[in-house]
């Protein structure tokens, strides 16, 4: 085309760019019904009728083409119109649309062109492989939550005092079903009894969850794992079973903490506790 002077037309780019631009190393994206493919281009070569390997070169009813002329036929003897072809290894394959691909992507794959330059968009398909990989679908309801949660704890932070940190807590535990609450005598937080801000009492499921609360902004150190290990141990609960929680609304835990709470203590940082508010409902909080 430019040796005859006529230039690139915009119909001819999608074979310039399959011979010229498609280089070793890129990824190829190619849609196909209802799931989409992604495979690695392996080498430079520009393969033709006369030069692919013909052993590979079967229908998808596993019926081999016959070469003639130069141009490959299938069992019918009906000619197959490919004149091109690039060699490619596996990356991932039949991951579904839908279930895996942002609107984004989703929205590329409708192209009609024979190929387009998709690079723009290449963080899309990278996270929609790796949660293929690692069967996490895209959820709507978890991502509401997640950014939901964020500014939630943001709120809680800059607007919400101790106090009214624990009667969320406790808000929650009515949320999920606790048919009695206590809150302790916090005299008893000055002994070697331990402290714990809220006792739920889960009736059915003859469970008592034994809470400790911390309204901190960065770290929340062992100090409250210690203090509701104590607790727990100086007090009975009848024939329940025991859960110990420290819910903070914390960025993270210390290392000191965690290791504390190892196997025993559920501790819960601001994030996870927005997220557990969303989850349970805001239909009837009142703070």
């Amino acid at each position: 085309m430019e040796n005859l002077g006529w230039g690139l037309p915009r119909n001819r780019w999608s074979l310039y760019r399959f011979i010229k631009e498609i280089k070793t190393g890129d990824s190829i994206l190619v849609p196909y019904g209802k799931n989409f493919n992604v495979f690695e281009i392996v080498d430079d070569i520009i393969y033709s009728n006369e030069t692919i390997d013909t052993s590979i070169y079967i229908d998808w009813n596993n019926n081999r083409a016959t070469l003639k002329e130069g141009c490959f036929y299938n069992k019918e003897n009906n000619l197959i119109d490919m004149g091109f072809y690039r060699k490619v290894k596996i990356i991932e394959k039949e991951i579904p649309k839908n279930v895996y691909a942002n609107q984004d992507l989703y929205s590329r794959m409708k192209i009609r062109l024979t190929n387009a330059n998709i690079s723009d968009i290449k963080d899309s398909i990278i996270q929609a492989i790796v949660r293929f990989r690692e069967n996490k679908p895209i959820n709507l309801k978890e991502q509401i939550i997640e950014e939901s949660a964020k500014k939630i704890l943001k709120l809680i932070n800059e607007n919400v005092n101790d106090i009214k940190f624990e009667k969320l807590i406790e808000y929650y535990l009515k949320s999920i079903g606790a048919t009695e609450i206590i809150t302790p005598n916090k005299n008893e937080s000055l002994t070697e009894k331990g402290d714990a801000d809220k006792v739920a009492y889960f009736e059915n499921l003859k469970t008592a969850i034994i809470v400790q609360a911390k309204k901190h902004n960065r770290t929340t150190n062992e100090w409250a794992v210690q203090q509701i290990k104590n607790f727990k141990r100086n007090h009975s609960y009848d024939d329940y079973n025991t859960q110990m929680w420290v819910i903070s609304s914390c960025e993270q835990f210390s290392e000191q903490a965690i290791k504390e709470a190892m196997n025993s203590v559920r501790l819960i940082n601001g994030i996870e506790f927005c997220k557990m508010i969303l989850d349970a409902g805001l239909v009837h909080i009142k703070l």
